[in-house]
């Protein structure tokens, strides 16, 4: 992935079901050797955000081009601990 300038992220009520963008991020950013050896279980990883939860919604600019991702709180948990070494940004 590269460079990223994040402009908004808020914390909404998901009003239905939809796809995990961690889920997606987590899948193409890391090998299986990789998940296990960070203690991450591939079945247990959240897939879609169901409505009436709670989710994380970001836009941020990509190469101008602007882009939203919808991410779940557990998904964004591991990504921050495994990716980015439990920075928020």
């Amino acid at each position: 992935m590269g460079k990223f300038t994040l402009l908004k992220r808020t914390y909404p009520t998901s009003k239905e079901d939809r796809e995990c963008d961690g889920y997606k991020y987590i899948m193409e950013n890391s090998t299986v050797e990789q998940r296990v050896a960070a203690g991450i279980d591939d079945e247990k990883l959240k897939k879609i955000i169901q409505s009436g939860e709670t989710y994380m919604y970001q836009v941020h600019l990509t190469l101008n081009t602007f882009k939203t991702k919808y991410i779940s709180l557990e998904n964004f948990e591991i990504i921050r601990m495994n990716f980015f070494g439990n920075q928020d940004d």
